[in-house]
């Protein structure tokens, strides 16, 4: 059976999300106290990410607190969750994602990478497939939510992503991630280039195997009418320049014109 809040509990944790916003340094010291005796009991956490997720009818800075507060709990108690608590946190990332206000989808990706760091991937093996899925939601809420989180991966894991340890989950990645690079939203456009991204220093395999593809694409963004799509055409470019320079050649007069424009 799911897990619910007692309803007196979940008040209590409430007042004091609302508590620690005062200015109040009395208010401040008392509320710090208070989170350490909760810190006691493992299910205070799940209280936290069902504020995060499932209050929708509170204000987004009192959920995005409470996921911050989980957050700075699965990095320094992580390893004393029970699974029942973990498990819970997990399903509630994966299914509140696409959450509409991107203050809460940014605070659950967070916590997504957070958990990934303390508890490894290895632990979590349903969540890189899982929101490469969600990637092909029509909500966009989802798509966004879901590429935020792998970016933030994609940032700190890249060499394991390319390892076998995970059985080479990039395989898969890569090519997705560049069917994206056509989307019509430009933050979309924007996170699937800052995620394969990641890889070029590194030589990744899977993107070595599709370097032709990726610096076509990269070529028909260099116009993009957004400039962090832009900003990230051009880091992209620097970075295969380093490590690629053969597959630019062919490229180069378009390459000189376009560093020269920007």
């Amino acid at each position: 059976m799911e897990w619910q809040p007692d309803e007196q509990g979940l008040q209590q944790v409430l007042q004091l999300l609302k508590d620690s916003q005062s200015p109040d340094t009395v208010t401040q010291r008392a509320v710090q106290q208070k989170l350490e005796q909760l810190n006691q009991y493992p299910d205070f956490n799940n209280y936290l990410i069902f504020v995060l997720t499932r209050l929708k009818t509170e204000d987004e800075p009192t959920r995005s607190l409470s996921g911050l507060i989980l957050k700075n709990n699965v990095k320094a108690h992580y390893q004393n969750f029970p699974p029942t608590v973990s498990d819970f946190i997990k399903q509630e990332c994966l299914s509140n994602i696409g959450d509409p206000s991107p203050l809460i989808r940014a605070t659950i990706g967070i916590l997504i990478t957070t958990i990934t760091s303390k508890g490894g991937l290895k632990t979590w093996p349903e969540l890189l497939p899982q929101l490469c899925n969600l990637l092909n939601s029509e909500d966009y809420n989802t798509c966004e939510g879901s590429f935020g989180a792998l970016q933030k991966i994609c940032e700190d894991s890249s060499e394991l992503l390319d390892s076998d340890a995970l059985n080479r989950p990039l395989n898969f990645m890569i090519p997705k991630f560049l069917q994206f690079f056509k989307h019509c939203s430009p933050k979309i456009r924007s996170h699937a280039i800052a995620c394969v991204n990641q890889f070029i220093i590194g030589r990744a395999q899977a993107l070595m195997e599709n370097i032709d593809t990726f610096i076509e694409s990269l070529f028909v963004l260099a116009a993009d009418e957004d400039t962090e799509v832009r900003k990230n055409v051009c880091r992209g470019l620097v970075m295969l320049l380093e490590v690629r320079i053969d597959r630019l050649i062919p490229h180069m007069h378009s390459l000189i014109q376009y560093m020269l424009q920007r």
